[in-house]
């Protein structure tokens, strides 16, 4: 961005560390209360996922109450830190976002955790419960005496939760991105492959001792945010993008894109090459957050301005493209 193009690389990545150190700090901080109490919450949780009337809950793997102690505690001081993590991703990303990108992530850092506590809420202790009690209830009908282990139970409930932390806060970006008028179907694909992607990622090395299950998980989480997201990945672009190509003297492939500003006081001229009309873009912020998106999502080799006379709009947006590979023309 031309906000922050005199600042070093290193500026940045030495911020990114500082605020990295200060939340995994905080994180740690907050969870030592948690694993103190943790005994007393675990025991409240197992109370409500218990579906017999009478006592069937053991504990075959004592080993791995610890660790689920330590995990729990862990996922409870993260939920207790993230108005600190959204404000810390909010105060690094801003310098160098779009208005509209502003506004997107201002949506999801509100929206996301929001919707997962709303749902973690629902998920704990109304949906778990009724569908342990409705599995007990199938088994006690065959005749079967119920014995049920209380890490199984626990690490799928937390498996279910995680699942829903990473499906919420994607969904929320892809939303986001919808309502602000960042996605649609002109660059849905961009935001699916880097999305989708991460999803992945995470959702494989969440459950890395069991790949089928990571494999499985993945695909139900991308089924899901392209669910909820579909109104808007299929949403119609606000401008019709046609680029010129043509052979450079060494045979490479030249794109154009043809831009009318409007920003002149006379008719507008036909031309013979593919263009598209943004009015006013020398003097409307959200318009030339429009036209760098779609820089960015196009790559042409050279934007060509017509009708364009003022040069400090020229100058400014000639800083913010220098991160491309675009190159600016005025005619």
């Amino acid at each position: 961005m031309g906000t922050d193009s005199n600042i070093r690389l290193q500026s940045h990545t030495d911020e990114l560390f500082a605020r990295c150190g200060l939340l995994i700090f905080s994180w740690i901080i907050v969870s030592i209360p948690w694993l103190y109490n943790i005994d007393s919450v675990l025991e409240y949780l197992l109370v409500k996922l218990d579906p017999c009337e009478v006592e069937c809950l053991n504990l075959y793997q004592p080993e791995k109450w610890s660790e689920l102690r330590w995990l729990s505690s862990a996922i409870l001081g993260f939920a207790t830190i993230m108005p600190l993590i959204s404000q810390q991703f909010w105060s690094f990303s801003k310098p160098g976002l779009t208005n509209s990108e502003r506004k997107l992530f201002k949506v999801s850092i509100v929206l996301a955790p929001l919707i997962f506590i709303t749902a973690a809420y629902l998920t704990m202790f109304i949906v778990l419960p009724n569908l342990f009690y409705l599995g007990h209830s199938i088994q006690s009908d065959l005749g079967f005496v119920a014995k049920y282990d209380v890490i199984n139970l626990i690490s799928f409930s937390t498996a279910i939760i995680w699942l829903e932390i990473v499906v919420v806060f994607a969904t929320s970006i892809m939303i986001s991105s919808g309502l602000t008028g960042n996605l649609d179907s002109s660059n849905a694909n961009w935001w699916r492959i880097r999305v989708y992607g991460i999803v992945t990622m995470i959702t494989l090395l969440s459950f890395y001792e069991r790949t089928t299950n990571g494999l499985l998980m993945a695909l139900i989480s991308i089924l899901l945010i392209e669910l909820f997201s579909r109104p808007w990945t299929t949403k119609l672009p606000k401008y019709h993008i046609q680029m010129e190509s043509k052979f450079d003297s060494h045979g490479e492939i030249l794109t154009s894109l043809n831009v009318i500003c409007g920003c002149q006081k006379k008719t507008t001229q036909a031309l013979n090459e593919s263009h598209i009309v943004i009015e006013n873009i020398c003097n409307q912020e959200n318009k030339q957050d429009d036209l760098l998106r779609i820089l960015m999502f196009n790559e042409p080799n050279n934007v060509i301005l017509h009708q364009c006379d003022n040069q400090l709009f020229i100058k400014k947006f000639e800083s913010l493209v220098s991160s491309t590979k675009s190159k600016i023309i005025v005619k």
